[in-house]
């Protein structure tokens, strides 16, 4: 709330409201000051208080001289005088203090940026030592499945051979069969030869007999001809 001092009896008085000034009674012509105004005014020229003076009517006119407002007091002058300080040392200080600020938040803000970006630049090397360690992970896992499968590969090339071998083994085996059989055959038809030839001491039946014993053998052999053929053509 404003505050109002008067001129009055040639003193200096107050602070005082608008209702306490309403109940001095003051007059249009009384003197006033009040912060913010660079000398003492008239009471009617105050616009805050033309409301006091709405229903009271204006003096009458007269020769009598008005006497100057007085000379403010130097006191009452460093009292009321707006708190404005043109100190340069004062307005320089205030000055460095507010770039002392600026520079130390601004280094706070580098900082922090710089700290954030070394954690992300610390970040994106680990994930590049994780991503370089699982490369050379799956480097040596393919390296062991290279090496097991040249391992299959010639344990199954051994293997083919040693089928190989073995089929070959036993196709010539089977050669062997037959043609000890082709011998065993011509043997036996030379000896049924023989046989039908002499009849010494042999009855006819007795002829007859050892003739079927040996178709027998011969037919046993040509029978084993035919499996062993039947089998050296599967290879």
């Amino acid at each position: 709330m404003q505050k109002f001092y008067i001129h009055k009896d040639d003193q200096q008085q107050g602070p005082f409201s608008i209702d306490e000034l309403q109940d001095l009674k003051i007059t249009r012509d009384t003197l006033i000051w009040f912060e913010g105004t660079d000398n003492w005014k008239k009471a009617i020229e105050i616009e805050e208080l033309k409301e006091i003076f709405n229903s009271i009517p204006p003096p009458i006119q007269s020769k009598k001289v008005v006497i100057p407002p007085p000379l403010v007091d130097k006191k009452f002058k460093e009292k009321t005088k707006p708190n404005i300080d043109h100190n340069p040392i004062k307005k320089n200080t205030t000055l460095i203090i507010v770039v002392i600020i600026v520079i130390v938040v601004g280094g706070l803000g580098i900082y922090f940026y710089s700290d954030q970006q070394a954690k992300q630049a610390e970040i994106h090397r680990e994930i590049e030592e994780q991503r370089k360690l699982l490369e050379l992970q799956n480097a040596k896992i393919q390296e062991q499945a290279d090496i097991e499968a040249a391992r299959l590969t010639e344990e199954q090339k051994q293997k083919r051979a040693l089928d190989a071998a073995q089929r070959q083994a036993d196709l010539e085996n089977l050669k062997y069969e037959y043609d000890q059989a082709i011998i065993n055959l011509r043997a036996a038809k030379i000896s049924l030869e023989e046989i039908q030839e002499f009849q010494l001491l042999r009855s006819p039946a007795e002829k007859e007999q050892e003739v079927q014993a040996e178709l027998e053998i011969i037919r046993s052999w040509e029978n084993e001809i035919d499996r062993l053929q039947k089998q050296i053509d599967k290879y």
